[in-house]
């Protein structure tokens, strides 16, 4: 997988017991996602923000996994951040390792408008406006206006990293709890499935995730034109046709019972 492999230029350190690495892929392949008008501050304070977000969601899956009597650790990559398990524990305990990532990742989200509220004053009703306003929904002005200037005339940098931690902890946390394996939410589903369906869930999780991701690609191509986010759907919807692929192979020679073409 692009950028797990080992390098000498790896950052290595181990924080509350749990060993973390950090490609230079990572540092890449973020700064190239934040390069916006050769503005080198806001590309290093994006970075930043990716590296602390990322980190904080796998540490909610290494420190439940740690909690269950595991040894895991930490990979940041140029796909994102990997947690690595020794055990895979009961299907409750896979199941709660699993949301623990996205609810660290909520829990940042909180910490930061805790943090503003308190550094700044911010309301609630200001902070609703200004991310109704970041995602691109109608939102009430006057609180929108009213909270923006809060953050003062010179501090246009502590706007930019109240922006970027509220986009990647709240949207992409969302992002990641949809149905599409293997992102959290598809991986949460995929046992949740296995345990109504034993016979056919994963496969039938597969084609949800299959679908989901194909669906998504689309509206982000033909709705919005983001061509990250078709991108990075089509390439979920691709992942999980490929799976599906390997299990119709693996039933036409006698192994596992996923023939999901037929049906």
């Amino acid at each position: 997988m692009l950028g797990t492999s080992t390098t000498p230029y790896d950052l290595r350190f181990t924080l509350l017991g749990i060993p973390v690495r950090v490609h230079p892929m990572f540092w890449l392949v973020s700064a190239i996602l934040g390069w916006q008008d050769e503005n080198i501050e806001r590309v290093l304070l994006w970075v930043g923000c990716v590296f602390v977000s990322i980190l904080v969601h796998e540490f909610g899956h290494g420190l439940t996994s740690k909690h269950f009597r595991d040894s895991p650790w930490i990979l940041l990559y140029s796909m994102g951040g990997l947690c690595y398990s020794e055990r895979q524990g009961t299907r409750g305990q896979r199941l709660a390792v699993i949301l623990a990532g996205p609810g660290a990742g909520f829990l940042l989200f909180l910490v930061v408008m805790a943090a503003s509220t308190l550094l700044l004053g911010i309301s609630p009703s200001e902070h609703l406006a200004i991310i109704l306003a970041l995602l691109g929904f109608d939102a009430d002005p006057r609180a929108f206006v009213s909270g923006l200037s809060k953050f003062g005339p010179h501090s246009s940098l502590v706007f930019e990293a109240y922006r970027m931690l509220v986009w990647i902890n709240l949207l992409w946390t969302f992002v990641n709890l949809l149905p599409i394996w293997p992102l959290d939410g598809g991986q949460a589903s995929q046992i949740i499935s296995s345990v109504v369906d034993p016979r056919n869930g994963v496969r039938r999780n597969h084609i949800l995730s299959l679908v989901t991701a194909g669906l998504l690609a689309v509206v982000a191509g033909v709705r919005s034109g983001d061509m990250f986010l078709t991108l990075f759907f089509g390439f979920f919807a691709f992942t999980n046709y490929q799976v599906l692929q390997s299990m119709h192979s693996a039933r036409s020679m006698g192994v596992g019972d996923d023939d999901w073409w037929k049906r």
